[in-house]
């Protein structure tokens, strides 16, 4: 059983279908739990949660994550502080994704994370930076101000992001701050090329098309779409693939028809509400305008699939998130995203004319 999890870990690395390669890891935990060592398991599993992101399974993260943390917290000279803390990150980033866990379950980990980092000696740079995350995604903007002025100001150390991913995220809060010419200014370096990591620009691409649109930058917003097709594939992408499904819906429809064939899988296997949510929001669009004419050929998952089960998608996360906070901020981004839909489609028909 040794001899074949060791050769299950040798060739994980080079395989490139996600899921496969997520299911490979799978295996390799439930041997490692059986047969293997302990330390065999925890590998096994820190291991796995990049593996599940790339696969859109970002739901396992969190289970394999707290079975790391529960051996950590019984043993923790036996394993590295770093390694445990920057997997939290990723936890941070994807608990308040799911309507599932309470404000008060969110901020329990928050909070446990930021204790951990000041008991381990660490600077608070990144717990600044998630609740900034989550602030925004509440649309609580000026308390996402102050952890902003916090997160810029406290010094980095080996735990913070890579000085491009957090370019990228100072240029999404400008946006949300609705500072459109300053959040591309910030992300200028990027678009350029000079800051490049593992996610950016690939996920900074999907950020720039809104505020390029209000700044009617058509032609630049073009450009940076047709350049993020050729780099976004897989689940991982899933709110990236709906900015460009809705882009396309408007600007060049066989093009959308594409993306949304070889997307749909991803929004319905989807199991994080925040990802689905936004998907659906961009595949009803897409489904109104391809029903305004009758069609012959037919789309992927269209039995499932239909307006009114999307409507009622839509209507139930948007209605589970607002539960949660506490507030009516995701059915008002319903509405300012339809406007945005309205006013999108008004600038190209004029553009066309």
């Amino acid at each position: 059983m040794s001899n074949r999890f060791h050769e299950l870990r040798r060739g994980s690395w080079s395989i490139t279908d996600q899921k496969q390669k997520a299911a490979t890891f799978e295996e390799m935990i439930v041997m490692a739990d059986r047969y293997m060592t302990e330390e065999d398991a925890y590998d096994a599993r820190i291991n796995y949660m990049s593996a599940a992101l790339e696969a859109g399974s970002r739901e396992k993260i969190l289970v394999a994550f707290s079975w790391c943390l529960a051996k950590f917290e019984q043993t923790p000279g036996e394993y590295s502080v770093h390694t445990l803390l920057w997997y939290y990150k990723w936890v941070l980033n994807e608990v308040w994704r799911m309507p599932e866990f309470s404000l008060d379950q969110v901020e329990r980990i928050y909070e446990d994370f930021k204790q951990k980092c000041i008991q381990h000696g660490f600077n608070l740079r990144p717990y600044y930076q998630q609740k900034v995350n989550f602030l925004l995604s509440q649309g609580m903007l000026a308390e996402a101000t102050e952890f902003y002025k916090l997160w810029r100001s406290a010094p980095r150390d080996s735990l913070a992001d890579c000085k491009a991913c957090e370019q990228n995220l100072f240029g999404v809060y400008q946006f949300k701050m609705n500072h459109y010419k300053k959040g591309m200014g910030t992300l200028k370096p990027i678009l350029e090329g000079k800051m490049t990591c593992h996610a950016v620009p690939q996920n900074t691409y999907s950020h720039t098309i809104v505020p390029l649109l209000k700044l009617k930058e058509y032609d630049q917003a073009m450009a940076i779409s047709k350049k993020a097709l050729r780099l976004i594939k897989g689940p991982q992408f899933l709110e990236e693939h709906s900015i460009f499904l809705e882009f396309f819906t408007v600007t060049d429809l066989p093009k959308a028809v594409k993306i949304y064939n070889e997307t749909i899988r991803y929004g319905l296997d989807s199991k994080v509400g925040w990802d689905r949510f936004h998907y659906f929001l961009s595949v009803r669009m897409f489904l109104a305008e391809w029903h305004k004419k009758r069609r012959r050929k037919k789309l992927a998952e269209a039995d499932r699939v239909t307006m009114d089960w999307v409507n009622q998608e839509i209507a139930r996360l948007a209605e589970a998130f607002d539960r949660r906070n506490g507030n009516a901020y995701m059915t008002q981004y319903i509405e300012e995203r339809n406007k945005h839909i309205r006013r999108l489609i008004a600038a190209y028909a004029s553009r066309s004319e």
